[in-house]
């Protein structure tokens, strides 16, 4: 049977010409983007680590003026204005998470093949926030051997510091990025799914504070340690869980008092029995190694009453409409609970859903399923992010005993 033929109209270039540069002008005056490397041509991939919110603005300066395809999680889609940009401006292809999706399959090959146009992705899926490169999936190496393109990658730092996606807004920063060709055709045939991996995480690997101490980078706001608790849940000294808070530039355990002040080259000064970490990076990556001791024990169990939502066509964002217990075992993540008017029973196999992404302080995602996007809102919100590290810590467990 012949692969439907689905055409993808080209980028407005309107919005790279003019709005494009202007935004890419806006970085270079307010974060001092520094572009290195080459240009990527088409046909091409061109993927980037994932650093913050600001990566598309990066990425963009990264072939402008020509312009590039950027596969966009479908989550932006369902705000009206974003999406109304994203659909009739920028024509970006939605994806929906760490699930197949054959319709952006076929829309990223008639970029590739159909215009000779290059095509965006983030093969992290999220943005991971901890200054550090998050889990890459294999199936970005199996779309690279199935588009069969020449491939650019481009690796982006400075951003998490200044623009970090636990942080209430945005402060200084100096990113640069460097875009070099990472695999030719050729490089594609005769390289292996696992060579390909590797290779990938080699380039894209990096470290923020390492980039921090090189560049000198300072911020002197007052408020650059204020949104951590979204990311940061457990405190070193006591190990008590969901105590942090942060006020300016001060990081709290209110239950021991411990207190770490976040200086500004974004290093912790701490007021407690000893010097626990020297940088939030750290503290992530703590935390991830004792969850990944929690889920290896054989009762591994979470479990939490939420609020279930919903993307609704027309209606902005996602839209509460049940209301239940989520668990995650070992057998997999189970939702008991309202659906509408409706009392059901979902189940999602490990292997076939093992990340969940996240809004941070707010909610975490499963991916798209029964039509529809899945979010579950946790209360408070800054529980998303146990929710999320907890997958991070098992699909990181299961790719180790698949490789």
């Amino acid at each position: 049977m012949q692969e439907k033929r689905e055409i993808q109209k080209k980028p407005n270039l309107f919005v790279y010409d003019i709005i494009g540069g202007l935004v890419v002008l806006i970085g270079r005056l307010k974060w001092h983007f520094k572009f290195e490397g080459v240009k990527p041509k088409g046909p091409a991939l061109v993927i980037s680590n994932h650093t913050s919110n600001i990566d598309w603005i990066v990425e963009g300066g990264v072939s402008w003026p020509r312009p590039m395809t950027f596969m966009v999680t479908y989550h932006f889609f369902t705000f009206k204005f974003i999406g109304f940009l994203l659909r009739k401006l920028a024509r970006a292809v939605p994806k929906y998470q760490f699930s197949t999706d054959l319709a952006s399959i076929r829309k990223i090959k008639s970029v590739l093949h159909d215009s000779n146009g290059l095509v965006y992705i983030a093969p992290e899926g999220t943005v991971w926030g901890s200054g550090s490169l998050g889990h890459i999936s294999y199936a970005i190496c199996k779309m690279i051997r199935m588009m069969n393109v020449p491939v650019y990658a481009s690796k982006i730092q400075g951003a998490g510091l200044g623009c970090a996606k636990w942080s209430s807004r945005l402060h200084k920063a100096h990113v640069s990025v460097n875009t070099q060709l990472l695999f030719t055709e050729e490089d594609i045939k005769k390289l292996s799914i696992n060579e390909i991996h590797d290779k990938i995480v080699n380039y894209l690997d990096y470290n923020e504070f390492d980039y921090q101490k090189e560049k000198n980078i300072i911020c002197k706001d007052k408020d650059i340690a204020q949104g951590l608790e979204n990311m940061i849940y457990i405190c070193p000294e006591c190990g008590s869980e969901f105590t942090i808070t942060t006020e300016g530039n001060t990081v709290s355990c209110t239950k021991c008092g411990a207190k770490a002040h976040m200086k500004p080259d974004f290093r912790f000064d701490w007021e407690a029995k000893k010097q626990y970490f020297d940088n939030y990076s750290q503290w992530y990556d703590w935390q991830l190694e004792q969850m990944k001791k929690f889920v290896s024990k054989d009762n591994f169990k979470m479990e939490e009453e939420v609020d279930y939502g919903i993307d609704i066509p027309g209606v902005n964002n996602y839209q509460i409409v049940g209301h239940g217990k989520i668990t995650l075992t070992k057998d997999g993540w189970d939702y008991e609970g309202s659906f509408k008017d409706e009392q059901i029973k979902e189940h999602d196999d490990l292997r076939q859903v093992p990340l969940a992404t996240l809004k941070m302080g707010k909610h975490f995602e499963l991916p798209y399923r029964f039509e529809h996007c899945r979010v579950f809102y946790t209360n408070p919100g800054t529980h998303a992010m146990k929710w999320h590290l907890a997958s991070r810590a098992i699909t990181e467990l299961l790719a180790e005993t698949d490789n």
